[in-house]
């Protein structure tokens, strides 16, 4: 899985419903003008296939003259890419991968990713299981 040296600030949470835990959770990556971050929530809530898990990547631009990015994803095994788009500070670009299959993962985790004209960004490590 990659793994990144960067100054990130990480949030956490768990959601317990019923006798069952699922996974609702986000990791993020404080960057100088805005904030990266990957989401995820269990299948066993999203869509009762217990299976699945439902991740986004989402950028807050907080601050900076306009940059293109591209949101991505990845699960070790495989990386997922939205299109280029451009962004301004004071705006947020999200982009939903659906349901993904957490034995598709390397190790459980997934992390999120931008391409950005400024450089290449990622998020800490999320686990999907």
């Amino acid at each position: 899985m990659l793994k990144k040296s960067l100054a990130v600030a990480a949030a956490t949470g768990m959601l317990a419903l019923g006798s069952t835990t699922a996974l609702a959770a986000s990791k993020s990556t404080q960057l100088s003008n805005g904030v990266l971050t990957i989401s995820a929530d269990d299948g066993c809530t999203v869509s009762g296939n217990c299976g699945l898990y439902y991740s986004a990547t989402t950028y807050k631009k907080t601050g900076g003259s306009t940059v293109s990015v591209q949101l991505a994803m990845t699960t070790g095994n495989a990386l997922y890419t939205d299109s280029l788009k451009s962004i301004s500070a004071g705006q947020t670009l999200s982009k939903s991968w659906g349901g993904l299959r957490k034995s598709d993962t390397a190790d459980c985790t997934i992390a999120g990713y931008m391409k950005a004209s400024t450089g290449n960004y990622y998020t800490p490590n999320l686990n999907v299981c």
